[in-house]
């Protein structure tokens, strides 16, 4: 029951940011320079044919009653519905969320598995041992902007090599390009953690005293160190989420996979307001629930976070 009230505390603190990304979002693109209705008609259009037409999309209405008709519909589960396909935004954000998300949980899983390993091996050396080498390879991965390792990567490895497709979504080879992007630079943050927490955990009173009593390094490192040496490493996952995300919306438009990133970028060229407006709000809300899920997985690790 505790960990419920925990979580519930979570969701209602969260609750206030997802207000203001609403707000924000809604106000900045009315800030945009642009008319939806030349955009979508063209600037050919006949004066009274748009006007009729700005009537109709509500874009006549004054800002604050547009708002509350926004407002209104999302917490009854309506974003609306799209300028240019008139298909409901929650539709459109349903055929890609989805591909959005396995490019990001796949970005992770790299991270994860390089850089798990690397600063395991490392954290266990000796300090000092590999110290330069791998201060050079994670600052190296960690500096390398996602988008840039991309499009290295598409040139490399799917346009000269033919190894992987080029763009689109053709099964699990279509995935490896994009992830590797994403999870390379997270990696060299990531490793540098986990090397931390290995040899920080390591030099704990508790271990030497399981290593003079002859326990066997393995069950130490298993069953003690690591276990201690996670919780930076998830806290640090929640943080870089956000980030993550963020980068699969870019490396999605390198790649054309069909994910929120490309469906964001269309949308916001051609002004579609209503598209835009609920995709950006769902990719909000997906980054707090990720950050809330993590949050009571940290105190399923540490039941002292939030005890207060």
């Amino acid at each position: 029951m505790e960990l419920i009230r925990f979580a519930i505390r979570r969701v209602i603190g969260a609750a206030p940011v997802a207000f203001a990304v609403l707000v924000v979002t809604f106000l900045m693109l009315r800030l945009v320079p642009g008319d939806p209705v030349q955009v979508i008609a063209g600037t050919t259009l006949d004066p009274d044919v748009a006007a009729e037409l700005r009537e109709q999309l509500g874009l006549d209405d004054p800002l604050w009653h547009q708002f509350w008709d926004y407002l209104t519909g999302v917490f009854r589960g309506d974003l609306g519905t799209s300028y240019l396909t008139d298909r409901p935004v929650s539709t459109i954000i349903g055929d890609r969320i989805l591909n959005t998300l396995r490019l990001s949980c796949a970005g992770l899983l790299i991270a994860v598995c390089i850089s798990v390993p690397f600063g395991v091996w490392v954290g266990r050396r000796r300090k000092g041992d590999a110290g330069v080498g791998f201060t050079t390879a994670t600052t190296m991965m960690a500096a390398t902007p996602d988008f840039l390792l991309a499009t290295i990567l598409s040139v490399v490895f799917a346009v000269q090599l033919g190894w992987f497709p080029v763009a689109g979504d053709k099964g699990w080879t279509s995935l490896v390009l994009p992830a590797v992007a994403l999870g390379i630079p997270l990696a060299g943050i990531q490793a540098r953690v986990v090397r931390a927490g290995i040899a920080d955990a390591s030099q704990q009173p508790f271990v030497r005293t399981l290593r003079a009593v002859g326990v066997a390094e393995r069950t130490i490192l298993t069953n003690h160190v690591a276990p201690n040496a996670s919780i930076p490493l998830i806290t640090l996952l929640s943080v870089e989420f956000s980030r993550v995300i963020a980068g699969a919306l870019v490396v999605e438009n390198i790649f054309a996979w069909p994910g929120l990133g490309t469906t964001i970028f269309e949308s916001i060229e051609r002004r579609d307001l209503p598209a835009v407006q609920g995709e950006i709000l769902v990719v909000a809300l997906v980054i707090l629930l990720v950050n809330i899920v993590v949050d009571v997985l940290y105190r399923v690790i540490d039941p002292r976070i939030g005890a207060t």
